[in-house]
């Protein structure tokens, strides 16, 4: 009779591989959230200045002085209103664990532009922060 052989692997080699594949999942973790909270202040940014882009055009082609109110009405919220501050566009919300740092309301004239060059700050609770730069021009950029 031939000798018996046993396919498969030990309980022992099992364990060991679940091992390695845990602690290589623990290290990678701390990253993925720093990731993911840098993504959500990158996200917020962006629409932050979608929302200063859409309130220069408004104020054009409406030919009214319109601008947009940050933490307005309420803190970590921000929406593009009249100079009566009545409503000219929906309330927009950050994400979460996004505020805003530094910032003045943006008030463009009916021709689309503004007093002084604006800066405006999103930060998250990570000590990221992402900073909006909006030109006497009106022209918007996010660094």
């Amino acid at each position: 009779m031939a000798p018996r052989r046993e396919d498969g692997f030990s309980l022992i080699e099992l364990m060991i591989v679940v091992a390695l594949v845990a602690v290589l999942a623990g290290m990678t973790v701390p990253a993925m959230a720093g990731a993911i909270k840098e993504y959500e202040l990158i996200t917020a940014g962006q629409q932050v200045v979608s929302t200063i882009r859409s309130a220069r055009l408004q104020a054009v082609s409406k030919n009214m002085i319109l601008k947009v109110r940050f933490d307005f009405p309420a803190d970590g919220q921000y929406q593009i209103v009249d100079v009566a501050d009545a409503s000219a566009g929906a309330v927009q919300v950050l994400g979460n664990d996004v505020m805003f740092d530094g910032f003045t309301d943006v008030q463009f004239t009916t021709s689309g532009r503004i007093a002084a060059p604006i800066t405006v700050t999103v930060a998250n609770d990570s000590d990221q922060s992402r900073t909006i730069s909006v030109s006497t021009s009106g022209q918007v950029r996010l660094q």
